[in-house]
């Protein structure tokens, strides 16, 4: 190598590979709240609501899909320890079964209500194929299949965007009623004394009832889906008119292709 020491010589000629190779700069968190405002929020809550003691019963157990959009105050107004929430991909009961098993038996919620929603991105994907996601999510969302399966959407339907939402809604209502017939079964002797109702309904974020996005319309009772009788139950009885009027569901029953 002559002059230059071999060392010196390697360095030189790995330099540009080394310059090229630099890894990039870590990226940002993306625009929105820092962290420290976050934490901030916490410890702040923590410090104007600690305290202990006995659990409360609450008014109701609320099994929801995990679609960040579902808010508790869409199911009662400030709702605290009033509401006990489990939620999942699809609203199902039993990848929530001991979350729900406490809330009913342990702490003697007299309610369960079950919402699926509109716009549902679980029945979405779980219409459209999820084989490319996390294996977390193919793992829950294969749970759908005794629910669902049946009801795949028909090549006609797939063509045309409105068939194709108005399908995805009615599997909505559908998974809603397999879950509260499921719930129904596993509380079967808590439903039959009297000391819990199972509900269903569908949370209309989309708009697609006409009632408003948003709205809530009940459309099961303890495996009761009949609109009529569901608006003569003993459990509705308080209700005004203006409330019965989002009892019941609004789309035709899903015919199997």
């Amino acid at each position: 190598m002559g002059r230059y020491p071999l060392p010196l010589v390697l360095v030189l000629l790995l330099l540009p590979v080394a310059v090229w190779a630099a890894p990039e700069p870590l990226p940002k968190l993306r625009a929105g709240v820092p962290p420290y405002t976050v934490f901030g929020e916490i410890m702040k809550a923590n410090q104007d609501g600690a305290g202990g003691g006995k659990p409360e019963t609450p008014y109701l157990v609320w099994l929801a899909d995990s679609d960040a959009r579902l808010r508790p105050d869409l199911i009662m107004a400030g709702g605290g320890n009033r509401i006990y929430t489990a939620r999942n991909l699809g609203n199902q009961v039993e990848p929530a079964a001991a979350a729900l098993d406490y809330g009913i038996r342990t702490l003697h919620a007299p309610v369960l209500l079950i919402t699926g929603n509109t716009d549902s991105e679980a029945i979405r994907w779980f219409s459209q194929g999820y084989e490319a996601l996390g294996e977390a999510i193919r793992r829950e969302l294969n749970q759908l299949h005794p629910a669902l399966a049946r009801l795949a959407m028909t090549g006609k339907e797939a063509k045309s965007p409105e068939a194709a939402q108005a399908r995805l809604d009615r599997m909505v209502e559908a998974n809603v009623d397999y879950q509260v017939a499921r719930a129904v079964e596993r509380y079967r002797d808590r439903v039959e004394n009297g000391r819990l109702v199972v509900a269903g309904a569908v949370l209309d974020l989309a708009g697609s009832y006409g009632g408003g996005a948003g709205r809530l319309f009940l459309i099961n009772i303890n495996g009761e889906s009949e609109a009529e009788k569901l608006r003569k139950s003993s459990h509705l009885v308080r209700l005004d008119q203006r409330a019965l009027a989002f009892v019941g569901r609004r789309l035709l029953p899903v015919e199997e292709p």
